[in-house]
C-alpha cells in the first residue's frame, strides 16, 4: 500500500450482548479503513467498541454504558496516523490490514463483479 490511500474511520453494528430483558443489544464499532482512487479498501484490524457489557453485582442485570465518542475519538486518530505516514511515504504493516469489500459502485467494485458475486451467493443460499 503506498500514498495512493486515503485513511477514515468508519462503523458498523454488532451484537454487544443481551440486556437483562433478553433482547440483543446492538451497538456500534469504530475501525479505520484505507481506500485507494479505484475503490479498493483495506481495513485495519483493530477496533474500538462504542460499548461493553457490564454487569450490575447487585441485581445482576446487564447494562451498557455509551462509550461512542471515546470509540469515535480513537478510530479517528488512528486514521490521523496513518494518514501522515502514508504523506511521509511510510508502507503500511500488511499483518495490520485485511482486505474487505471495495467502495459500492467504485472501479474496483465493478471490475471485481462484486455484486454478481452476492446475488450468486443468495441464490445458492436460497
Amino acid at each position: 500500500m503506498n500514498a495512493t490511500y486515503t485513511a477514515y474511520a468508519a462503523s458498523d453494528l454488532y451484537n454487544a450482548g443481551y440486556a437483562c430483558d433478553g433482547h440483543p443489544f446492538i451497538a456500534e464499532c469504530f475501525y479505520v479503513l484505507v481506500e485507494n482512487e479505484a475503490g479498493r479498501r483495506f481495513r485495519h484490524v483493530i477496533t474500538f467498541n462504542g460499548t461493553q457489557q457490564v454487569i450490575c453485582e447487585e441485581t445482576g442485570d446487564a447494562f451498557f454504558p455509551d462509550m461512542r465518542e471515546e470509540a469515535s475519538a480513537k478510530a479517528e486518530r488512528l486514521a490521523q496516523r496513518v494518514n501522515a505516514a502514508l504523506k511521509a511515504g511510510v508502507a503500511l504493516d500488511a499483518n495490520c490490514w485485511d482486505e474487505v469489500d471495495p467502495a459500492y459502485g467504485s472501479d474496483e467494485y465493478l471490475g471485481q463483479g462484486t455484486e454478481a458475486k452476492r446475488v450468486f451467493a443468495e441464490k445458492q443460499a436460497g
